[in-house]
């Protein structure tokens, strides 16, 4: 991957979709020097998602924007590897809720880290009010009307 020079002109550094790919990869390959063998960085981020109380299958597919069956499959897979476990709703006997076990929480946690160790090193790198300008800035294209694909998470 070439350099890019901190002070080369907007119009010569590559289009904004390389750049935050690059900035995702660099996330990506932290997460996947560390990862639990069998876990994908989506495995981490829809993990994140599910609250200690337990969530709805169908809520959780909403928050993670997959579909209904694309979670089924994906908490299929987290339980089998005992990551997660399901109970019946009591609120409704045809719904299900799911929980992190403590090994789901554990990954949770790792991912969280590394993450954070992440977000110090880029803000390291970019001073802290660059840094929190970049994320303020990200925040608000995510919360677009009209973008797809997003649920900004606090």
């Amino acid at each position: 991957m070439t350099e890019v020079n901190a002070s080369a002109p907007a119009d010569s550094l590559p289009h904004i979709a390389a750049l935050l790919g690059g900035a995702f990869g660099n996330l990506r390959s932290a997460i996947q020097a560390r990862a639990i063998p069998g876990l994908r960085p989506s495995h981490y981020r829809v993990m994140s998602l599910i609250p200690a109380e337990g969530i709805r299958l169908t809520e959780l597919a909403e928050r993670a924007t997959i579909t209904k069956a694309g979670i089924g499959q994906f908490m299929n897979y987290l339980e089998r590897e005992g990551y997660v476990s399901f109970a019946g709703d009591p609120a409704d006997k045809r719904a299900k809720i799911v929980t992190l076990t403590q090994q789901g929480r554990a990954a949770v946690d790792v991912s969280l880290h590394i993450i954070a160790a992440t977000e110090e090193r880029w803000a390291q790198a970019l001073g802290a009010e660059r840094y929190r300008e970049l994320r303020q800035a990200l925040f608000e294209i995510a919360s677009t009307p009209g973008a797809t694909g997003t649920d900004v998470q606090h």
